[in-house]
């Protein structure tokens, strides 16, 4: 990474990294996603801290999806046998022994779930140090409080518009190579160089529960038909989502209102409610 320069607007992890689930499971049903996975596993649980001597807060306490009709089990059992092409365990339970993993899960719904016992979480913010680290270590440039204002493109003899140059508050960089990691900004940064970044970002919610007694070490769920995730933290239980009736960002960025201690964002009860019903079903 030798001459690459990091640009942050304000500080590492203050945007949307900080309250990132970060979860990772290693099963999806394209193969290009399992092996980006498997990568990132060997990443984020031992690669990193060999070299850094920072932790970034793995967790591997393992996965559970969960399948409420025949089609979704049917489905999960196609991604076991993928799994497997690729070296990832995996196991297809019944409602009984999924029980007996997870004895404080309602089951009674279920026709079964996927459990992969190598999947898990990571700390979203330790795990930015710790590429911070190592990529400086390799000769990257990290530069904070300084926001891109500006992508220079120019067209080529053949007709080819590239990249330039990027500006910044602070001056400009010449180069003819440019990365988009903004995440929530990404298309606001793409339409500095005339790119349309097919990304729509939504304003979501997520809780975090008080001490759950006997949820230590269990594994982390997905409910993919009612899109809600379950996340351990600690001994309690981090629970969030996707609702069906999103409140897309500009659409909350339009309806902030100032409140003491910043800006505060105005959010449904129902949409809450709507999301925490799910959830609510598996206790």
């Amino acid at each position: 990474v030798s001459g690459a320069v990091l640009l942050e607007r304000e500080r590492l992890t203050s945007g949307t990294t900080w309250h990132t689930a970060g979860l990772l499971w290693q099963l999806r049903p394209s193969d290009v996603e399992v092996e980006l996975l498997a990568h990132t596993r060997r990443v984020v649980s031992q690669e990193l801290e060999k070299e850094t001597g920072l932790h970034t807060g793995w967790i591997q306490n393992g996965g559970l999806f969960i399948a409420s009709n025949r089609q979704r089990l049917d489905e999960y059992k196609r991604l076991m046998s993928l799994g497997k092409v690729y070296g990832v365990e995996s196991h297809v339970l019944s409602p009984a022994e999924t029980k007996t993993l997870y004895p404080l899960m309602n089951v009674d719904d279920l026709y079964g779930t996927l459990y992969v016992p190598h999947d898990g979480t990571m700390d979203p913010a330790g795990t930015c140090t710790t590429l911070t680290r190592a990529a400086a270590a390799r000769g990257a440039q990290v530069i904070e409080n300084c926001p891109v204002t500006g992508i220079h493109v120019r067209t080529d003899d053949f007709g080819v518009r590239r990249v330039a140059g990027v500006e910044t508050e602070h001056g400009s960089i010449q180069t003819p190579c440019v990365v988009n990691c903004a995440g929530v900004w990404a298309s606001a940064v793409g339409r500095m160089a005339g790119v349309k970044v097919p990304l729509v970002a939504m304003h979501h919610a997520y809780v975090v529960t008080e001490r759950i007694e006997g949820i230590q070490n269990m594994p982390n769920v997905r409910d993919h038909d009612a899109s809600v995730y379950l996340r351990l933290q600690g001994d309690a239980l981090s629970v969030g989502g996707y609702e069906a009736n999103p409140i897309f960002w500009e659409e909350a960025v339009k309806s902030r209102t100032r409140a003491a201690g910043g800006l505060r964002l105005k959010t449904s009860t129902v949409k809450g409610y709507t999301l925490w019903s799910d959830d609510l079903r598996r206790a």
